[in-house]
Order: C-alpha cells, then sequence, then structure tokens
C-alpha cells in the first residue's frame, strides 16, 4: 500500500502544489506592484509637509540672515514657491 500511496504523493506535489504556490505567488506579485489609493493620498501628504517644512526653513534662514550677517544662506536656496490650488484646498 505504502509502494502506491508516495508516487501519488509525490505526482500530486509537483503537478498541482508546485503551481498553485507559484501562481499564488505571481499573483501577490501583481498585486503589490501598483500604489492603491490610500498609498497615493499618503505620499501627496507627505510631499505637501516636505514643501511647507522647506518653505519654513527658508523663512527662518532668511530671518538669520537679516540679523546675521556673517550666516550665508544655502546655495540652493530657492524663492519660497507658491503652493498649487489643492494644497491650499488641505490647508483649511
Amino acid at each position: 500500500m505504502e509502494e502506491v500511496f508516495l508516487p501519488i504523493v509525490i505526482v500530486a506535489m509537483l503537478f498541482i502544489g508546485l503551481p498553485w504556490v507559484v501562481l499564488h505567488y505571481v499573483t501577490k506579485w501583481k498585486q503589490a506592484k501598483t500604489l492603491t489609493g490610500e498609498d497615493e493620498n499618503l505620499l501627496d501628504e507627505l510631499h505637501y509637509t516636505a514643501r511647507r517644512l522647506e518653505d519654513r526653513l527658508m523663512t527662518i534662514e532668511r530671518i538669520v540672515a537679516a540679523d546675521n550677517p556673517e550666516f550665508r544662506l544655502r546655495s540652493d536656496s530657492a524663492p519660497v514657491r507658491e503652493l498649487p490650488d489643492y494644497d491650499r484646498a488641505r490647508r483649511n
């Protein structure tokens, strides 16, 4: 009885179990490639927060530079940008 059972289990594992595992993970990988709406909202919020912090830092640097003539502004500091309309709506 054991002589018949073992080959059946091996064949079932090779032709049913292995493809099922491979297809299962292929499906999971395809789902993980895309961003969800929640992920996009989080990225938008983080981008908005980073821009606000950058604007605050530039304002502080300008204030310090006005008070202390020896202070140098960062060479890559650009003028404060105007926020797009969708960012203004979030502040309210």
